[in-house]
Order: C-alpha cells, then structure tokens, then sequence
C-alpha cells in the first residue's frame, strides 16, 4: 500500500472563511476528509473539510482542502503533507 500525497500549489486566506483554502493535486481521490500529516515534519494537519470543486479544479484535478489557521506555517506552496 503506497501512501497518500497531496502537493500543496496555492494557499488563500479568505477572512470570511471558516480556514485557510489549500489547492494542491493528490494522487487519489478523496472520499472524505483525509487524515494528513506534514511529510518533512510529521506535524499533524487539521483539514476541516474538502471544497466543493471549482471550474479551474475540475479542469485541473486539484483538490481545494479548508485548513485550520493554526497550521498556517504548513501550508506554503510546494510543501507536501502525506497520509
């Protein structure tokens, strides 16, 4: 069984929202909220929930993951959190 990775591409911190917008590509699906960590780390991520998917990430295949703030120092583009 290989391990679940989800590279980070953008990262927007929208006021009104609940957390931090994380776009990245993972190599599978998610069928529900995924359990991540920090791969260089080990730092638990806490996901509050996947967004509903854009035009841009249909097109694309990327995934958009609401963050909580706290981990706003693991979230920076190009980082990879894994499973």
């Amino acid at each position: 069984m290989t391990a679940t990775r989800f590279q980070i591409n953008e990262v927007f911190d929208i006021a009104a929202r609940a957390g931090l917008l994380v776009v990245g590509s993972a190599d599978v699906d998610f069928t529900g909220v995924p359990r991540l960590r920090d791969e260089l780390t080990g730092h638990p991520i806490t996901i509050l929930g996947v967004d509903f998917p854009t035009p841009r990430t249909l097109r694309t295949g990327e995934t958009i993951l609401v963050v909580d703030r706290a981990d706003a120092g693991y979230a920076t583009t190009g980082r990879i959190w894994a499973a």
